[in-house]
């Protein structure tokens, strides 16, 4: 099956704002879920606050009284995501086992990008920091 985003219909902004029931949902069980789960969340967790700060500095600079209100509504959506999968972490993970989870979506992400970069100067400077993320992953150990 074949995506094609422009053959998508879009939903009206105010589909997307949802109840306190919906925006409360059931953690993970940070013993049972897979560790990669974890990373994820942290990284939906960070797209979607990048997500909203962003909306919030064009706002800002925005002289447009319409698409202010049209920034405010798709603001707000965005804010529910957020605080939806942030949600998500455990109220009995230690801050030590998030930063833990933390580190270690670092050093994922930065080992993809090296993977990936063509730029021998660039993948060095790379892999010296994929050795930083490691050694913060063994100094929290």
């Amino acid at each position: 099956m074949t995506f094609n985003p422009f053959e998508e219909k879009p939903e009206s902004v105010a589909s997307g704002i949802e109840d306190w029931k919906k925006l409360a949902p059931k953690p993970y069980d940070k013993d049972e879920v897979h560790p990669f789960t974890k990373l994820r969340i942290i990284l939906m967790n960070g797209n979607e606050y990048e997500a909203v700060w962003h909306c919030h500095q064009f706002a800002r600079h925005c002289e447009n009284y319409d698409i202010k209100q049209e920034i405010a509504a798709v603001r707000r959506v965005e804010q529910q995501q957020q605080k939806k999968i942030a949600s998500l972490k455990p109220i009995d993970e230690s801050i030590l086992e998030h930063t833990m989870a933390y580190e270690q979506l670092a050093v994922e992400l930065t080992a993809e990008l090296a993977k990936r970069e063509k730029d021998s100067h660039v993948k060095r400077a790379l892999d010296f920091a994929l050795l930083e993320d490691f050694d913060h992953v063994y100094r929290y150990a």
